[in-house]
């Protein structure tokens, strides 16, 4: 046997990308940065939300080649206790929330991932982290009971 040289020193890992190509792909449980379409703005005509906000990712699928992704927006204001799941403070901390927000679960926006309306964070990426499992679940099993239809976005 010959002895075989050393191999290079391993690479530093590559900085974060802010290419939406690289970002990872969403799960049901994740908070992304997504410019929401309200239901009631949708019926006015308009096709751009005005407002990037966190959104729940409450379910994803594979349609026709491609990632169709699910979200229910946070809020602050205007929002009723019987159409919306209060976060707690512990999870609004983590992922550095209004003391005050809500998961809309009437609500809903559909779009392919990557939705040019998906935007990036401070540090490059959609994604501010993932809320506990029984959380989503409370708000997807009343999406489910009321069989909310989502608003279904083209970009």
């Amino acid at each position: 046997m010959t002895p075989t040289e050393p191999s290079d020193p391993p690479k530093p890992p590559a900085r974060p990308s802010t290419s939406t190509t690289l970002w990872t792909t969403p799960a049901n449980a994740d908070v992304l940065l997504y410019e929401y379409l309200w239901r009631a703005e949708h019926a006015r005509g308009l096709e751009d939300g005005k407002k990037v906000r966190p959104c729940l990712v409450v379910a994803t699928y594979e349609s026709r080649g491609a990632l169709r992704v699910i979200t229910a927006p946070f809020t602050t204001r205007d929002y009723a206790p019987e159409t919306t799941v209060e976060v707690p403070a512990a999870v609004s901390r983590h992922l550095r929330l209004d003391g005050r927000s809500r998961i809309v679960w009437t609500d809903l926006n559909e779009f392919s991932w990557v939705s040019s309306d998906v935007r990036p964070g401070t540090d490059g990426t959609p994604h501010l982290g993932k809320v506990p499992e029984r959380l989503w679940r409370s708000v997807l099993d009343k999406i489910v009971a009321a069989s909310v239809r989502p608003v279904h976005r083209t970009a």
